[in-house]
């Protein structure tokens, strides 16, 4: 599916190895609110600025051009890596232009800029987000993870962790920190930093297997997942799991990008050179037991999935870093709903609600 971006913008001011990490616990459902948009962030070519947001409609099927340009008069920039929404905002990391910015979700309007720079006045590479209370975390390549208060907009506080700390989440009042292993490491590079949220401060770092990276998520058990991707040669993409009141380890599968809803993990496995290694699975967290979820061969380069937490609706990005992008919805069974075509190097589908 290759076809010219439709410029025409949707209106969007009326958007208001099994084992002991399995789903055993009672954990509470929240109410569930219905998703109204899926906004699909574009990381573009480095060094290209070509960064791109759009607005997909799950209602009309309908997907708007770059929604940021046309509402900011300005390009996104230049590797934007990872959006979070929270709250009646969003948050969007432009890496190589070494900046953060924050939108309100309802019209992508831009609020405020947070331009980020260390001593000498070189800019910082913003990586990933999570959030907790009245903060927004996010990572950055100058080896830290920094707190924004979400009423203010400030940066609130810095905390050194060394490294490339990329990918976040939070659980049990923690933050749990991928520290990559950057090409420029000797060694190092299969921990995970244990950031205690009330002091801000690290109480440990956690052993893992090499390079956690860009995946790390709390699933609806309460359990943190994420995925080591290995050494791209003998070491492979493996999804692991923490259990946050105890801190303990555990393996569970290949994997390269995973989503959850309940008691399923849909779990994309691909890994760049290796033949054959392409498979889409639904694994019960339950059971233990992983089945196909969809034929992994109607894709060139699945590279990004993402779950509708409302309608359990399936977001797999065909993704392209040279050309536009595709993005397929399947339902919750695997059957394909629709495709869209996506801008150059898609990072993922992130959800509006009302």
């Amino acid at each position: 599916m290759r076809k010219h971006w439709l410029f025409t913008v949707i209106a969007v001011t009326t958007f208001t190895g099994f084992s002991s990490c399995s789903d055993d616990d009672d954990v509470p459902t929240p109410p569930e609110t219905p998703v109204t948009g899926a906004y699909i962030l574009n990381t573009g070519g480095m060094g290209s600025n070509n960064s791109s947001l759009q607005l997909y409609d799950p209602r009309t099927n309908a997907i708007s051009g770059d929604i940021f340009e046309k509402n900011n008069a300005r390009k996104l920039g230049d590797t934007a890596n990872d959006l979070y929404i929270y709250g009646s905002k969003m948050y969007i990391a432009v890496s190589t232009s070494g900046k953060i910015e924050v939108l309100n979700t309802k019209g992508a309007n831009v609020i405020k800029t947070l331009t980020l720079k260390n001593e000498a006045e070189q800019p910082i590479s913003p990586r990933f987000f999570t959030a907790a209370g009245d903060n927004v975390y996010f990572t950055a390549y100058d080896g830290t993870v920094s707190r924004i208060d979400t009423t203010s907009l400030e940066i609130t506080g810095k905390l050194n962790l060394g490294g490339f700390p990329e990918a976040l989440t939070n659980a049990n009042g923690k933050l749990y920190i991928n520290q990559s292993k950057y090409y420029t490491m000797p060694d190092g590079g299969n921990t995970i930093s244990v950031v205690d949220i009330a002091t801000f401060t690290k109480t440990k770092d956690l052993e893992v297997l090499l390079n956690p990276s860009e995946v790390s998520l709390t699933a609806d058990n309460g359990k943190v997942y994420f995925v080591s991707v290995g050494d791209y040669a003998d070491l492979r993409p493996t999804l692991q799991c923490i259990d946050p009141q105890t801190d303990i380890v555990t393996q569970i599968c290949l994997a390269s990008k995973v989503a959850n809803k309940g008691n399923k993990m849909y779990i994309l496995y691909s890994e760049w050179g290796v033949e054959d290694s392409k498979e889409i699975s639904v694994l019960d967290l339950t059971t233990g037991v992983k089945t196909k979820f969809v034929d992994s061969k109607q894709f060139s380069n699945p590279y990004t999935i993402d779950i509708d937490p409302t309608s359990g609706n399936v977001y797999i990005g065909d993704v392209s870093y040279s050309s536009m992008s595709d993005m397929y919805v399947f339902d919750s069974e695997g059957n394909l709903i629709n495709t869209f075509e996506t801008g150059i190097g898609t990072a993922g589908a992130f959800f509006v609600t009302q």
